[in-house]
């Protein structure tokens, strides 16, 4: 059996997790945020984490067995008040920064403002094209705008002309943000319109996992990610599909947590799931997707 650590993966979902970002997002949110509302939703204060120096990162990959990272410049919205939510609303400079600290070990993922849709779209042209950024993160939820919603068009538009992938978080959302947004199924509409557009849906798309799965079945340019669940907490019928028909469909990311990792290649080299599944998971299917 050959080992979750030993292959070499790709983490196709990070966030930003310099020292500069995570104190942003800690000390300067609101405190009843959605962030540390969420946190003590689950019963726990929020603490500021130290973060990392580029070096320090591929320190850390290296130590539990991740190849290649790609980082999110973050978009995130609060929900109510309206407004960019700080620390996960990056700027293009501070992931370009991160990229090219890391050459072949980090790469870039643009981000997206349905609120400025001129400004967001001209930010992704730049991203790619200059930055050689390899695609982007969507999370929709804090604008209260589904990713099917004609604000994003022109996102789409732009990416399947540069023949890169949009990945988004599908799902409910744990922050104080409306999870209808994150309805997998509206990844139908997206796919059917945008047939050479390469689309992602992240986060196994629970409570609605199955309708991900319907779509990354149905469609041929549609995919998935098990970024931020831990194997330990996958259904036995995702565990089967994803060892089945979506084994070359399905990615993996850390969703930032790469103090996790280890944990988590442990309970995945316990899943009942064959060795070329696990490479295509971890490995293969976001190498080819995003032309690493």
């Amino acid at each position: 059996m050959v080992k979750a650590s030993e292959i070499g993966a790709v983490d196709m979902m990070c966030y930003l997790f310099t020292p500069e970002r995570e104190r942003q997002a800690f000390q300067d949110t609101d405190d009843d945020s959605e962030f540390k509302h969420m946190g003590r939703n689950q019963g726990r204060e929020p603490v500021q984490a130290p973060g990392y120096t580029p070096q320090q990162y591929v320190a850390q990959m290296d130590k539990v067995g991740i190849d290649k990272t790609l980082i999110c410049t973050g978009k995130m919205y609060m929900y109510r008040k309206r407004k960019p939510l700080p620390g996960w609303y990056n700027k293009l400079e501070e992931v370009v920064e991160v990229v090219k600290a890391a050459p072949g070990r980090i790469y870039g993922l643009a981000g997206y403002d349905p609120l400025t849709i001129i400004k967001s779209v001209r930010e992704v042209e730049r991203a790619i094209k200059e930055f050689g950024f390899k695609g982007v993160y969507v999370h929709s939820y804090g604008y209260g705008l589904p990713p099917d919603d004609r604000k994003y068009y022109p996102l789409y538009e732009t990416c399947a002309s540069l023949g890169v992938p949009v990945s988004m978080q599908v799902g409910h959302s744990l922050e104080d943000m409306p999870s209808e947004m994150g309805r997998p199924i509206v990844l139908d509409n997206i796919a059917l319109d945008f047939p050479e557009l390469t689309l992602i849906g992240s986060h196994t798309g629970w409570p609605w996992s199955q309708e991900l799965i319907a779509m990354a079945s149905k469609h041929e340019n549609v995919y998935l990610d098990v970024a931020a669940w831990p194997p330990s907490w996958w259904d036995p019928w995702l565990v089967r599909e994803i060892d089945g028909r979506c084994r070359n469909k399905t990615t993996w990311g850390t969703n930032g947590g790469i103090g996790r990792v280890e944990l988590n290649f442990e309970q995945m080299d316990k899943l009942p799931i064959r060795d070329e599944s696990k490479r295509a998971i971890l490995r293969e299917n976001a190498m080819r997707i995003y032309k690493l």
